[in-house]
């Protein structure tokens, strides 16, 4: 017979053996993460991104700027001090860039806390740009000279006018001159500078799209800017390119314009390209009896004639 105390020591040990071969068996595991743990981590995770379709916002177009946020292009300023991001793969911004507009679309959270970005599908002026109004009034309020009305377009003589009529005095010539000498020679340095691009198809990588009320497309060189005016000037729609930025009207040496009237009224062909040595403008017949027009400088004849052949209705 074994002694007491030999046994009772076995009895002691066989519960630390049983723990062991218990352990030994599952591979000596960590614990297990409670189910309502992991339920809660991988819902946070994968939690899918809220998108929000079909909702409109107003206010003014800017471009986005330097900012705590990675994501847009441009930006809507809504009046009272906040705004929203904006991108788009069907609608060009920069063309409305310092417009009212109303834009619908598609929002969403953006990365960074706090921002609401969109993705644009459409976008409507819902008014003139302060600027534009101005241009606009003046040109509504007041008249300019023969001398100024045969010698610059109805954009620059627009541009040129007095918001006072009064003062259209015997002074004004020699403003009105001086004016128009220093457009014309920033002008004569943009068409300089443009006529030396590479007009190769490959290098006109953007664009212009009117608003779908408006519906055309025409081609940008990717070295130039552009700007749309909307209905500031004398006609339907103005839009201005050239080889800086533009802010005014008169400051692009290239115009294309919606005009009224079918170009068979006026013995015009569709795409025809008419060159008088000066100026030179291609035509494109457009939709309820309207045309458009493109002009410049004759030295830019071959960019007009590249606009003109591939503008096109928006798709």
């Amino acid at each position: 017979m074994q002694p007491l105390s030999s046994l009772s020591m076995r009895l002691r040990l066989l519960p630390l053996l049983v723990t062991s071969l218990v352990l030994a068996s599952c591979g000596g595991t960590s614990p297990t993460v409670p189910t309502d743990d992991l339920s809660s981590s991988s819902s946070s995770s994968e939690s899918p991104i809220v998108e929000t379709h079909n909702v409109s916002f107003t206010g003014t177009v800017r471009p986005a700027g330097i900012s705590i946020y990675m994501e847009g292009t441009h930006r809507l300023e809504l009046g009272d001090g906040r705004f929203i991001l904006l991108s788009s793969e069907t609608v060009d911004l920069n063309g409305y860039v310092g417009e009212k507009a109303e834009v619908t679309g598609s929002i969403r959270p953006t990365v960074e806390e706090g921002g609401t970005i969109m993705d644009v599908e459409q976008i409507r002026l819902t008014e003139m740009s302060s600027q534009s109004s101005s241009v606009s009034a003046d040109a509504a309020s007041s008249s300019v000279s023969a001398m100024a009305a045969s010698s610059a377009p109805a954009s620059l003589a627009s541009s040129a006018t007095s918001s006072k009529p009064a003062a259209v005095s015997s002074a004004a010539p020699s403003s009105l001159a001086s004016s128009t000498a220093s457009v014309a020679a920033d002008s004569s340095a943009q068409v300089a500078s443009m006529a030396k691009q590479d007009l190769a198809a490959a290098n006109w990588t953007q664009a212009y799209c009117a608003p779908p009320t408006i519906g055309f497309c025409v081609p940008i060189h990717r070295n130039w800017y552009f700007k749309s005016f909307g209905t500031a000037s004398d006609s339907l729609w103005h839009v201005e390119i050239g080889s800086v930025a533009i802010e005014n009207l008169a400051d692009g040496p290239v115009a294309v314009n919606l005009l009224g009237g079918a170009l068979i009224t006026k013995g015009i062909a569709d795409k025809d390209i008419r060159d008088d040595g000066q100026t030179v403008r291609g035509y494109r017949e457009w939709t309820k009896d309207r045309h458009l027009e493109l002009s410049a400088p004759s030295a830019l004849k071959d960019a007009v004639t590249y606009m003109t052949q591939r503008l096109s209705a928006m798709e």
